[in-house]
């Protein structure tokens, strides 16, 4: 094989040697970002789920201070818990989508991974062919 061919060759895989690593790169800002939204989003969700249990016991002991039947008081209670629930519902779908997403960019990164792997290992190849033909071909004396 030419010299020629063997350096066109280490071009065209050190292009897409490079290409892989920027995808792979902006693939991996992306992930970054969506697990800080995964992130704020569950520190949300908790700060909420916290206050509305707070709220809901506050009101609670006020009804029953107050001079509220107790079982009037407990059914308020369960009602605005069982609010709560339905909001965290919401909010653990949300997250759970954007799971979701995280799980595809981690399946996308393992793609490019395993493409950037074969064609290192093929630019390293050609890189010895090309070492082994350039000794092959120099000429020897012999004295």
């Amino acid at each position: 094989m030419g010299y020629a061919l063997f350096t066109a060759r280490k071009l065209s895989l050190t292009a897409r040697v490079n290409s892989l690593n920027a995808q792979l790169m902006q693939i991996q800002n992306q992930k970054t970002q969506l697990t800080n939204r995964i992130a704020n989003e569950q520190n949300m969700y908790n700060l909420q789920a916290a206050s509305a249990q707070q709220q809901a016991a506050s009101i609670f002991s006020s009804n029953v201070q107050g001079g509220m039947d107790y079982s009037q008081a407990m059914v308020q209670y369960q009602n605005s818990l069982a609010q709560s629930t339905m909001s965290s519902t919401q909010s653990n779908m949300q997250i759970a989508q954007l799971q979701s997403q995280d799980n595809m960019l981690d399946t996308q990164i393992g793609q490019l991974q395993t493409q950037l792997n074969a064609s290192s290992q093929e630019l390293e190849s050609v890189k010895k062919a090309e070492e082994s033909a350039i000794k092959n071909s120099t000429v020897k004396y012999v004295g």
